[in-house]
């Protein structure tokens, strides 16, 4: 019976991608928003600048999402860490310190972004100034020659030494000539102006993350495999050695990998604290994956005696 079942697992595994190299798992941070301008005055109305460093953010993360090279890990897991750490959002645009983060939440890399040009560019070319009461004979419609321009560079930081492994930019840009408004029309606002519901600057800015997330994805296969620590525990094992492990490529388990199994042992801990000193545990022997999901892992061991559920499995030490 047990054939059949571990048979079953095997044939699961390979339909679900436990037989693929997990993909690289990156972290994407609010941009910083330095660049964006302040808002924006026309006659009897008044816009705010837009905040679009989380915008742009919330793209790029679709942009990767969508074409599914690399895994990206949730915002709320973000947020939650940030409040966890007691950060700010300025803090997320410091490399040391997102690479910390980067560290905790176990990503390949931190992906930091910049506004770095943000302009809306609107030229009056021909119509009636604006008259109140109808005095003049004049309307309130006029020509508009528009130029919109966004620019946003973006780095690839390592979260183990925060160096920056690849920068990238992209630029958008939409030029409109002649264009018919009139102020009075309240539905025309969005086009007069820097505000976040803008159609010509939201169109900079898909312009500009489509080329970014183009330049990103060419630099993700070059990132560095990083050496994480495993520290889990079996959760089923078999006559044959096969055995199901409750890490997998979150933990940083890649296939290939050749993980130590140990038997839990004596803990020795501190009369005062109650902390554990010093562990007698007893190395059995040796698992190498050959499978893995984001959970989970497979794996094939070779050792002194039969593994049991809830031994260790831990990282090799480095010699």
């Amino acid at each position: 019976m047990r054939v059949v079942v571990w048979s079953t697992i095997l044939a699961l595994a390979a339909v679900s991608g436990w037989g693929q190299s997990p993909k690289k798992r990156v972290a994407v941070f609010d941009f910083d928003n330095a660049a964006v301008q302040g808002g924006m005055k026309l006659p009897f109305v008044e816009m705010s600048a837009p905040n679009l460093g989380k915008a742009a953010a919330d793209l790029l993360i679709t942009k990767l999402v969508q074409d599914g090279n690399v895994s990206v890990i949730e915002r709320n897991a973000i947020d939650k860490l940030l409040a966890e750490q007691n950060l700010t959002n300025s803090d997320r645009t410091d490399p040391v310190t997102a690479a910390k983060l980067g560290k905790v939440l176990g990503v390949d890399a931190i992906i930091l972004g910049t506004i770095t040009h943000y302009d809306y560019a609107d030229k009056t070319t021909g119509g009636g100034g604006a008259r109140f009461g109808g005095f003049g004979g004049s309307s309130m419609k006029t020509k508009h020659d528009i130029d919109a321009k966004v620019q946003i560079s973006t780095r690839l930081v390592s979260p183990d030494t925060a160096e920056v492994l690849a920068v990238s930019q992209g630029a958008g840009e939409v030029k409109r000539k002649g264009v018919k408004m009139d102020i009075r029309d309240t539905s025309q606002i969005s086009v007069m102006g820097g505000n976040a519901n803008n159609p010509l600057m939201n169109e900079c800015m898909d312009n500009a993350i489509a080329q970014l997330a183009t330049q990103l994805e060419q630099a993700f296969p070059k990132l560095p495999l990083r050496t994480s620590l495993i520290d889990g525990l079996v959760a089923d094992a078999n006559e044959s050695g096969h055995l199901v492990l409750n890490v997998g490529a979150h933990d940083g388990v890649k296939l290939g990998d050749r993980l130590q199994v140990w038997r839990a042992g004596k803990e020795i801990r501190d009369p005062a604290s109650g902390k554990v000193l010093l562990r007698d545990d007893t190395l059995l022997g040796e698992a190498v994956v050959t499978g893995v999901n984001d959970i989970s892992s497979i794996a094939q061991y070779r050792g002194t005696e039969p593994v049991k559920v809830r031994d260790l499995v831990k990282s090799i030490p480095k010699q």
